[in-house]
Parts: C-alpha cells; sequence; structure tokens
C-alpha cells in the first residue's frame, strides 16, 4: 500500500502503532544484552562484501538503546577507511554529513543529544561520495522495508542516493512481519542482525 487508507486506517496511523511497540519493546532490551548483540551485529557487518569495499562509510551515532555503532566506526577509521557522521538540522529537518578523524576527540552531544561533530571539527561531505550509509531503525522487515521515528530525516537524505548502499543495523526482535511503505520510504538493500545478514532485493539471507 502506498499512502491512503486500508480498512479506514491509514497507513501513517498503523505506523504510529507499530513504531511504539516496537519502541517499548527495544527499550525493553538491557544495556548489557544489547552491548553483546551489538557485538555480534558488528562482526556480521564487517563480514560483509559492502563493508570491506566501502572507502568512504556513513554511520549514524547510536542512542543508548539503538544497536551500538562507535565500535564499527572505530574499527573502520583504524582500518583507513573514511567515516562520516549525521549533523541534524532540526529547524529544517534534514540531514547533513561530516568526516571524522577520531570518535573521541571529533564528537560532542548535539540535536536530540546525539553525537555530532563539534563546530571546529565539520568537514562536510556529499552523501553522494559515500560507497555504505548505515541508517538506524525501530523495526524492519524481510523485503527491506525499515520502520523509522517518524520525521523523514532519512528518507529525504537517501532519497537522492539511490546508487549508495544502505545497510540497516537491526536485531532479530525488531523483525516485523510487515511494514506499509509509502512513496518516500526508501528499502534497505542490506539489514545486518546479531544473527544474519539479509539482502532483500536478493531474496536471500
Amino acid at each position: 500500500m502506498r499512502g491512503g487508507s486500508e480498512g479506514g486506517v491509514t497507513a501513517r496511523g498503523r505506523k504510529q502503532a507499530l513504531r511504539a511497540g516496537a519502541l517499548r519493546k527495544r527499550r525493553s532490551v538491557d544495556r548489557e544484552e544489547l552491548a553483546a548483540l551489538s557485538s555480534r551485529v558488528e562482526a556480521n557487518l564487517l563480514s560483509t562484501k559492502e563493508y570491506k569495499g566501502a572507502t568512504l562509510l556513513i554511520s549514524y551515532c547510536a542512542k543508548e538503546d539503538e544497536v551500538q555503532t562507535r565500535p564499527i566506526i572505530e574499527r573502520a577509521l583504524a582500518e583507513g577507511k573514511r567515516v562520516a557522521v549525521i549533523v541534524t538540522d532540526v529547524a529544517s529537518k534534514t540531514l547533513s554529513f561530516s568526516e571524522i578523524k577520531s570518535f573521541k576527540d571529533d564528537l560532542a552531544p548535539g540535536a536530540f543529544r546525539i553525537l555530532e561533530p563539534k563546530p571546529g571539527r565539520i568537514r562536510p561531505v556529499s552523501i553522494a561520495q559515500a560507497d555504505v550509509v548505515l541508517v538506524p531503525l525501530v523495526a524492519w522487515d524481510s523485503k527491506g522495508h525499515r520502520l523509522g521515528y517518524g520525521a523523514g530525516y532519512f528518507d529525504r537524505a537517501l532519497a537522492g542516493a539511490k546508487a549508495i548502499t544502505k545497510v540497516g543495523l537491526a536485531l532479530e526482535s525488531q523483525r516485523l512481519a510487515h511494514i506499509p511503505a509509502s512513496r518516500h520510504d526508501v528499502p534497505l538493500d542490506v539489514i545486518v542482525t546479531e544473527r544474519r545478514v539479509v539482502r532483500p532485493s536478493k531474496r536471500r539471507s
């Protein structure tokens, strides 16, 4: 379904209900358990051809209840990859991207208290330069549909970057049977969980 209604319930309304349930479930995961699961997600990501072949990797800086990305970012930097992270413009609801050289030295809490480059450490890069973008999510399905936080930041940023590999980092517990898709939604090319690597476009895991 692309917008409109189905049985009197809009896709937006269904997404809101799914999002609320998925967030409750995600927030119930113990932090120690999440750290262990995140390590397994990282190991699976590092094994992919997409990560291995990436020269410039764009990553989100994780909230405390998301799949953790600091170890991934630090590993990529140590391997000599270029890494960029997100800069959020709340007023325009848009994202831009800035290259970092050091997780510890370049980042500080920004919009929504999420780590972003410090004002003096902004090194702008275009999303079109990236090989892989690591995308945060609230839930996912086997077709590559992603449920985000509802503001559309990532979908707008990714709309003009169809050639870039979009990788969702997720837990198996975040999987839903079906996520309603709208016209503006940008599907994931790969989903990496603590158990497997899912490639929806090729319909194999």
